[in-house]
């Protein structure tokens, strides 16, 4: 795969991954990674659709990785970000793009989607919800609707751990995390995915333990069925060479995405989504009943696939059932969009 560093205004850059397969003249498909993720996390997706005539670009996102990590915690907006995937947009010459979101990613393209459909040909969405922004409003109490959601989190850490509580001050996670880099990736690797158990660690821990007290061991050592030790190196010496505090401003933002997104309340989704998560993902039981009855409401080309014996990294847990089922969705989008003359 080629590395690509694209500009994006105020001496910030974005880094990208590029399959070596892509010729550049396929259909663009934009892959967005979350927390504690890299354009690596993407890797299986990219040599697959590169292979299928695809252009597969998979961004190390706005703090993470070889892409700039600006101090200043208001630059990791959602509105900053949509400016990060417009320069990727122009590098390759398009204005349009398929969008592939995982995790915080998920709101990223999520937001696209909102703001600008015309530059969105669909969406594939992993684990995370349509929801406004990735603490958003739906089923809350007339009360917490108004709540900030740092207010929330800090109602919930009273009565137990909550890592978007903990990350919220500057300097506390980063001397914890910085210090114990390949420790906590494992440890939060194995308890995300489909044999973890990461809301049982989080019910049980006081509200003011640091992460790695919550954590248990990885219940085996690596390799494991989906992530190699060549693999999971590729992480470790990223992260312990940037530290997280890019990839930790991504939740300190979550006030300012919060009133950002007001403006998006009771808005549907009008372009084609496929919403792919694994059977165990946490994720999902956090966002509570009725969150896939709600998206399903708010997506009227909605089309749902859980994934068994998958956690959160369901694109490396189970990718060839993930990319078989991006293919299908694509290949029906753009059939539908030929049909129509597009």
């Amino acid at each position: 795969m080629e590395r690509k560093t694209i500009n994006v205004g105020r001496d910030q850059q974005i880094s990208c991954l590029v399959a070596d397969h892509s010729d550049g003249r396929g259909e663009l498909l934009l892959f967005c990674h979350g927390f504690p993720g890299l354009a690596f996390s993407w890797r299986h997706q990219l040599r697959y659709f590169a292979r299928a005539g695809y252009v597969a670009v998979a961004l190390d996102m706005r703090g993470y990785g070889d892409s700039s990590a600006p101090e200043d915690v208001a630059d990791y907006s959602l509105d900053h970000i949509r400016d990060d995937l417009h320069a990727v947009l122009a590098h390759f010459g398009r204005s349009s793009a398929v969008f592939v979101g995982h995790d915080f990613g998920a709101p990223v393209v999520w937001n696209m989607a909102l703001h600008e459909p015309e530059s969105v040909v669909a969406l594939v969405v992993l684990s995370v919800p349509y929801d406004f922004d990735y603490y958003g409003r739906r089923g809350l109490a007339p009360a917490q609707s108004t709540m900030p959601p740092t207010q929330q989190f800090s109602q919930v850490a009273q009565e137990h751990f909550l890592h978007a509580h903990y990350f919220q001050s500057p300097g506390v996670a980063e001397r914890e995390l910085d210090a114990n880099c390949s420790r906590f990736l494992s440890r939060l690797f194995w308890s995300l995915s489909a044999r973890g158990a990461l809301l049982g660690s989080f019910a049980s821990a006081p509200g003011t333990a640091g992460y790695l007290d919550v954590l248990p061991p990885a219940g085996m050592n690596l390799p494991w069925s989906w992530l190699s030790q060549a693999d999971f190196a590729v992480y470790a010496d990223m992260f312990s060479r940037t530290g997280f505090r890019g990839a930790l401003n991504w939740y300190r933002v979550a006030d300012i995405n919060w009133q950002l997104n007001k403006r998006y309340v009771g808005q549907s989704i009008d372009v084609p989504v496929s919403f792919i998560a694994g059977s165990n993902d946490p994720v999902l039981t956090m966002s509570g009943e009725g969150a896939l009855a709600f998206m399903a409401e708010r997506v009227p080309g909605l089309e749902v696939r859980i994934v068994d014996g998958a956690g959160h990294w369901v694109q490396q847990e189970q990718a060839e059932e993930v990319n078989a089922e991006m293919r299908r969705f694509l290949q029906s989008v753009y059939s539908r969009e030929k049909k129509n003359g597009r």
